[in-house]
């Protein structure tokens, strides 16, 4: 995720509670703003992080320093952009982000932040939140207290329906737009937010926004963990459906004349298996997009997918509106690094890839949707690097009990795990051929 101060809001004395004047810094998440904190707010939020978390702070940016004496426009300046560096060095870190007092510190800034943006703003205590799955099928969770947080709100949802806990970390909660009939991904929710108020908010900027569960991951080997359970397999089918449907005019008609004849004998198993066979079972499109070029670097207009730890440019023909002239993979794992930037006449996201052995280029991806692209860039990297921690844990605990039967031979040997960690010490796995960041 993305965090930005583009801006600040003077509050005069008259303005204060306490007759004092004073600077607010707004800060956005993912080009939405979040909330509107002061100085020494931010201040006592880095002392607290001090105390709790001090080995991961280390590799944070410094704090700026307080001041004296009044700041001048230009000092406000400088500390709106070393708070930002600070902020951006801080969710960089995922036992930072991940932390109780991160997600409590800026669940109660933006509740704070949303009640005084305007005496009109009223938040009821009790309220009855409609949760989507993507059929359209509503789950009425009713008299819940509109503080809640996200994992409360999962938690009664997932009890609703029957979802056993041990399915939970597959699942979460998105927020979505309804268009003709149609729902369309604007982003996840995150634990550090409030999903009423969010809510609220994105109903200022998108027609028709709800609350959506539907599966969280991209390893799409996790599907079929989930194929045998009643439960997880409905939502799983849903998925699958939701995948077809988005993709109609792009898949071959004799798969979608298969997956119709499996719907119509209810024979949703096969259906998800057949499903997962579709080029573009488990992506994200995003039609209304324009990329670089690598070659000759113009803008042209593409389908952006996104799945299977890949961006994949398909550029659309523009003789023929649904069919490509080329397609351009870019894999998660030779991006270096990423931004999103916003303008007043642009949204992008630009990443640096390497092309090659030695050989790094700039990318840049134009699309409304930039701060989302960016969100499944992270959440892909987290999910390998999950994998990989997993994969390192047992063969921890294989040379552990390796060790354990080897205690009585004289010489040491190297256990097949060892050799692998010498042969391949990569953070991420490679593919054939590939030369992986």
């Amino acid at each position: 995720m993305y965090f930005a101060i583009p801006d600040t809001t003077e509050i005069s004395a008259k303005q204060s509670s306490n007759q004092h004047a004073y600077t607010l810094y707004n800060i956005h998440v993912n080009g939405v703003h979040h909330c509107s904190l002061r100085y020494s707010q931010l201040h006592s939020f880095h002392t607290e992080l001090q105390r709790f978390l001090p080995n991961f702070m280390i590799q944070s940016q410094p704090f700026p320093p307080k001041k004296l004496f009044s700041l001048s426009s230009r000092d406000i300046e400088e500390r709106r952009m070393l708070l930002e560096r600070y902020l951006q060095s801080v969710v960089q870190q995922k036992s930072l982000i991940s932390s109780p007092y991160f997600n409590d510190f800026f669940f109660n800034a933006q509740h704070e932040t949303y009640l005084n943006a305007s005496i009109d703003k009223f938040i009821p205590d009790r309220t009855n939140f409609t949760i989507y799955l993507l059929d359209r099928h509503e789950i009425i969770l009713e008299n819940l207290s509109s503080h809640d947080t996200l994992t409360k709100l999962f938690e009664t949802c997932a009890e609703k329906i029957q979802l056993d806990l041990e399915y939970f970390p597959y699942f979460s909660l998105f927020l979505y737009a309804s268009d003709q009939n149609h729902l369309n991904l604007i982003r996840p929710l995150f634990s550090f937010e409030c999903p009423y108020i969010s809510l609220k908010q994105a109903e200022k900027f998108h027609a028709n926004c709800c609350l959506v569960l539907k599966k969280s991951y991209w390893n799409v080997t996790y599907d079929l963990k989930l194929l045998d359970n009643p439960c997880t397999q409905n939502l799983l089918f849903l998925q699958c459906q939701y995948d077809i449907h988005q993709s109609q005019e792009l898949d071959s008609k004799d798969l979608h004349k298969q997956l119709i004849q499996l719907r119509d004998h209810q024979q949703w198993k096969e259906y998800i298996l057949l499903a997962r066979t579709s080029k573009f079972s488990g992506y994200i499109l995003l039609r209304e997009c324009t990329v670089n070029d690598l070659s000759t670097d113009e803008l042209s207009r593409c389908l952006l997918a996104i799945g299977n730890n890949d961006l994949i440019c398909y550029y659309v023909n523009d003789e023929h509106e649904h069919s490509f002239s080329k397609e351009i993979s870019f894999k998660v794992t030779r991006i270096r690094c990423w931004k999103v930037n916003w303008t007043k006449s642009d949204l992008n996201l630009t990443f640096e890839y390497l092309v090659r052995k030695n050989t790094l280029q700039w990318v840049t991806i134009h699309t409304e949707q930039a701060a989302l692209v960016s969100t499944c860039l992270q959440s892909m990297v987290d999910e390998i690097l999950k994998k990989r921690m997993d994969a390192n844990i047992l063969m921890v605990d294989a040379d552990k009990k390796n060790d354990q039967q080897k205690k009585t031979v004289g010489l040491t040997t190297r256990t097949k795990s060892d050799l692998d960690r010498l042969n391949n010490n990569e953070l991420f796995d490679r593919s054939a051929g590939d030369e992986d960041l």
